[in-house]
């Protein structure tokens, strides 16, 4: 994979603005990922156990006792634009599908240079919004969560990418979820007037 996978920081970000639409790839401040653990595994393993092969399905008390939340209160919107358009599905649809944010100032499980560079699969770079911002986060897509779209309105919102970030974003999905990069020849012609600065004056306003 090619280690020019982002774009610089400089480009990474649009402009944001009250009235720009929602989009795939928003952060927005006070999301977490969430992972419902069985019972019967954790029970494993503080018992040093193996995890049983067929165990039976918790109740609703018992996920709800082992719930594990990760992240640092950003996350990203994922889902296709459809999914969340204001003014279409969106106005109906429940459910928004996130990924938490996680720093990228101290250690972690993942190698900070090359989630930078893009080298690790089920991560996304994302430099610092501001210029004076706490650190530098990554995306991490194994943690996936649905939350109510009440999560995720224009007001909680703290950034929005460029159009070349967005456009990285949708091919580091396309390569996690179906293993194929994207033809972004192929892409830009069907799909890219779909994100808010398609117009030549605003995809230079935010670069």
């Amino acid at each position: 994979m090619s280690e020019r996978f982002f774009p610089k920081p400089r480009r990474y970000f649009a402009p944001l603005s009250q009235d720009r639409p929602l989009f795939q790839g928003d952060i927005f401040r006070g999301v977490f990922g969430a992972w419902w653990r069985h019972p019967a595994a954790v029970r494993a393993a503080l018992s040093g156990k193996p995890a049983p092969q067929t165990p039976q399905f918790p109740t609703l008390d018992e996920l709800r006792s082992h719930v594990l939340v990760r992240g640092k209160g950003y996350g990203m919107l994922l889902p296709q634009p459809c999914e969340f358009s204001e003014g279409e599905k969106g106005a109906s649809h429940p459910f928004r599908i996130v990924a938490p944010l996680f720093p990228l100032d101290r250690p972690a499980d993942v190698d900070h240079d090359r989630v930078r560079r893009g080298l690790i699969g089920h991560t996304i770079w994302v430099p610092r919004w501001t210029e004076h911002g706490p650190q530098d986060y990554y995306v991490d897509l194994r943690w996936m969560t649905s939350v109510d779209a009440a999560s995720v309105r224009r007001e909680g919102r703290v950034a929005a990418l460029s159009r070349a970030a967005w456009l990285s974003l949708v091919d580091r999905l396309s390569r996690y979820f179906v293993g194929v990069p994207l033809d972004a020849s192929a892409f830009a012609l069907q799909q890219a007037a779909l994100h808010p600065d398609a117009d030549d004056r605003a995809q230079s306003a935010g670069t």
